[in-house]
């Protein structure tokens, strides 16, 4: 009994402690869901607000949608990236747990947006992004944020690989989605983003058209009038107005100071210099030069030899050598650093990379091995089907093949008997009709000895009798009319065609008689002729025949 209580004890407890963190991560969530909202108006509040948070503490849902909202608003605060470890623990936990979830497409973008802001330009960097956004057009109420951010990053990377058609459409997706959010900082990047892609394409008419609607943002937006500046010095410096675009790089000096973003002061005064140099202004230039050598920031940066090749070149221009050659030399030593810099950099980057290797071979040996077998398993598999499908197509081959011999084999047998039984009847007509002539013949011959021996005394009778020899004599010379077969009939005794009309009906019957084995003496008695006559229209026939080219096979002779 005593057991019983204490584990119902133990189970009232353990119910109250889930009921009590079900209540402590569903506060989590709203608090973060909270922040979420402010994201995109006060991201550094947010920041602020995050820290007071332990990651650990978290369950696992709500610690990767504090991932996400940390990379999201270190990302709007300028915060420089060393690693995209963050960000793909979130995607994966999203692809795996949670794919419906629109958290799921915003880290996939911002896996994008974070390989980029590392310096990553391979296709790591646009795979999520397109993933991003083919999710996002199956969403049934897509966010314009969403929308914006995935449309402007892809802009961007297609105008880095040089793509500008495609960076114009996505721009342009871009500045539509901006508008339906009604971000003002979000179409100043847009116009900003499509002013240089016409710029790069020399499409000066349309860029001065961006440039222009840019024009409209300055004094309104916080930080954004360096970039309006900075747009029309390179629009002056293009078309050939060195004196507005020095206004304008002079201008951008008295507003870095306001700018969050880090800007660089060398660069900025290695322009100005450079364009004095243009407006051959050299005192100028010089001045700026040497400026922009002082505000070095960065002294390992590999460009850094240009700031001194350009004192150097202007020195030569005041006729100044000395100076000239001075910064020449430094030029040169700064350059060949930079070279051995990089190398050493490469040499260091494929170390680690051997390093990083050695160590997940471990790690992939297993998974290649099972990945072996279970590559080889289904190999085995499919080579065992392919034989069992090839075995049964080769027998079903073999069996057809062997049914239609049998049939063919039927067929001819068929057709000998049908010819064995056809001969045998021709044969059989042949020798009756021969019989039935020669009665004929017989006959006529009575009937001569007949009339000659009484033609003297009963004349009349003779006169009837010739008549009925000559009327039967007429009959048998126009059999070929009264008896004329057709095409097909022809054709069936034979197997000539005559299209073209070659042969007579005479001719006809002769060659189906020929078909049926008739001798001369058999077509002599059929066709009421002699032996010479048959012989000379053969003759005649076959010159014919021979003419056209036709089968002479019928010819036995």
């Amino acid at each position: 009994m005593r057991r019983l209580f204490f584990f119902l004890l133990s189970l009232v407890c353990l119910v109250i402690y889930n009921s009590c963190n079900d209540k402590a991560d569903e506060h989590v969530y709203q608090r973060l869901s909270q922040w979420d909202s402010m994201i995109d108006a006060m991201p550094q509040l947010v920041s602020d607000s995050l820290q007071q948070l332990d990651p650990d503490d978290l369950d696992r849902p709500n610690r990767e949608y504090y991932g996400l909202l940390k990379v999201i608003s270190d990302d709007k605060t300028y915060v420089n990236f060393t690693s995209d470890s963050l960000i793909n623990s979130v995607t994966d936990y999203y692809r795996i747990y949670d794919p419906k979830n629109s958290n799921y497409i915003r880290a996939l973008a911002y896996q994008g947006i974070v390989r980029t802001r590392l310096g990553v330009r391979d296709s790591t960097v646009y795979e999520p992004l397109r993933e991003a956004g083919r999710l996002f057009s199956l969403m049934p109420t897509p966010n314009p944020s969403l929308g914006y951010l995935i449309n402007y990053f892809l802009g961007d990377i297609h105008y880095n690989n040089r793509s500008y058609t495609s960076t114009d459409e996505y721009f342009r997706q871009a500045l539509n989605y901006a508008r339906l959010e009604g971000d003002s900082i979000h179409l100043f990047d847009t116009y900003l983003a499509l002013y240089w892609n016409k710029m790069v394409q020399e499409k000066l008419d349309e860029g001065k058209l961006y440039l222009d609607t840019l024009s409209t943002f300055y004094n309104r937006l916080p930080g954004k009038d360096y970039f309006i500046i900075n747009a029309q010095s390179v629009y002056f410096d293009v078309i050939n107005e060195p004196e507005k675009a020095l206004e304008r790089e002079k201008k951008l000096l008295q507003i870095t100071y306001n700018q969050k973003e880090n800007i660089e002061l060398s660069r900025l005064y290695y322009i100005i210099s450079d364009r004095y140099v243009g407006l051959e202004q050299l005192d100028s230039a010089m001045l700026y030069a040497q400026m922009a050598i002082e505000f070095i920031d960065d002294t390992t940066y590999r460009q850094n030899y240009l700031y001194y090749q350009n004192v150097a070149n202007i020195a030569e221009k005041q006729g100044n050598y000395a100076l000239s050659n001075e910064y020449l030399r430094k030029a040169f030593d700064l350059h060949n650093q930079s070279i051995s810099d990089r190398l050493d950099t490469r040499i260091v980057e494929l170390e680690k990379k051997y390093d990083l290797t050695e160590a997940e071979n471990e790690v992939l040996k297993a998974r290649q091995q099972n990945l072996l077998i279970v590559i080889g398993a289904l190999t085995l598999l499919i080579v065992l089907v392919f034989i069992l499908m090839y075995a049964w197509k080769v027998r079903r081959t073999t069996k057809l093949k062997l049914m239609q011999a049998e049939y063919k084999m039927e067929q001819q047998e068929l057709q000998a008997r049908i010819l064995r039984e056809e001969a045998s009847k021709r044969k059989w007509l042949l020798q009756l009709y021969s019989h039935i002539s020669g009665r004929l013949a017989f006959l006529q011959g009575e009937f001569e000895t007949l009339t000659q021996r009484y033609i003297s005394s009963n004349p009349k009778v003779y006169q009837e009798m010739e008549k009925i020899l000559k009327n039967t004599d007429t009959d048998l010379r126009d059999i070929t009319k009264t008896i004329a077969t057709d095409d097909e009939t022809f054709y069936a005794y034979t197997r000539l065609r005559d299209e073209e009309g070659v042969f007579n009906a005479t001719e006809k019957m002769l060659l189906m008689l020929l078909a049926c084995n008739a001798d001369n003496r058999q077509l002599a008695t059929f066709m009421n002729t002699s032996l010479k006559s048959i012989r000379a229209r053969k003759s005649q026939l076959k010159r014919k025949m021979q003419e056209k080219n036709m089968d002479m096979s019928l010819f036995h002779e």
